[in-house]
């Protein structure tokens, strides 16, 4: 048996064979199978998840490396050619003050510099080996003493260990942020940092004799001043508080949790 074919736009034709009739057997068709879709085996599943998280910390840790990293040596590089040529406009009897001022800026860089360096080795490595807290809070202390002739003590209560980088940082940043504050506003002559560790908390208190401000009342640069401090120990699920009023004195108070990330 045969069909008849015509090729579209001629007017010739072939035999085309066809095909053989299927016989009417009155059953129904069988339905095709379905096709499951294939699943990660539990096992597998953490791996990858893990592996697709170390490349994408990977990828974070150059991109710090060859972004901020690189713009710091850039700065390191103009600050140097900065300080050439203010020493050959600058009067002779000046340069003192000038090089302090230089040299402060560039212990400053280099801290910063540090910071980044052990962000890469953690985002590398999955750790951080950084400076125990009271040693980090002593760094800011004597980075504070040296713009400010104000006498600041240092006093520790208890067990005062934080258990994770982002509190150590925390508290650290916080002591920081407080005291700028103080050499930059409060005037004061005498200043108080305490930490005092429990079981369950960590404490950090910077209590100074300046003059003192409304803490009831917003403040100008809030994002980057009381107001990020603030926001710093609250998504660490700690507590803040400023307690102040004119005329001083003036404490900020941060209470951290101390906590253990569950084990891998």
């Amino acid at each position: 048996m045969s069909a008849t074919a015509r090729r579209k736009g001629a007017g010739k034709r072939w035999d085309v064979a066809a095909s053989p009739a299927i016989p009417d057997t009155g059953k129904p068709a069988k339905a095709a199978k379905a096709v499951k879709p294939r699943t990660l085996d539990a096992a597998a599943a953490p791996v990858q998840a893990a592996e697709t998280l170390k490349r994408k910390l990977m990828r974070l840790a150059l991109d710090v490396h060859d972004g901020p990293m690189q713009n710091l040596a850039v700065i390191g590089f103009s600050l140097g050619d900065l300080r050439r040529r203010m020493e050959q406009i600058v009067p002779p009897e000046h340069h003192t003050k000038l090089d302090a001022g230089m040299e402060q800026i560039t212990e400053e860089l280099g801290r910063v510099e540090n910071e980044l360096r052990g962000l890469i080795v953690a985002l590398e490595h999955g750790t951080k080996h950084t400076l125990p807290v009271v040693e980090a809070i002593e760094t800011e202390i004597a980075e504070f003493e040296k713009r400010t002739s104000a006498t600041c003590e240092l006093s520790v209560t208890g067990n005062v260990q934080t258990d994770t980088d982002s509190q150590r940082i925390a508290l650290q940043s916080v002591t920081r942020a407080a005291l700028a504050n103080v050499s930059k506003h409060a005037g004061a002559k005498n200043v108080a940092v305490r930490l005092r560790g429990t079981p369950r908390t960590i404490t950090l208190e910077v209590e100074d004799d300046g003059n003192g401000f409304d803490s009831s009342q917003p403040t100008k640069n809030a994002r980057f001043g009381l107001a990020g401090m603030r926001e710093r120990v609250e998504l660490l699920g700690g507590k803040f508080e400023i307690a102040s009023r004119p005329g001083g004195p003036t404490k900020v108070t941060a209470t951290l949790k101390t906590w253990r990330p569950p084990a891998a």
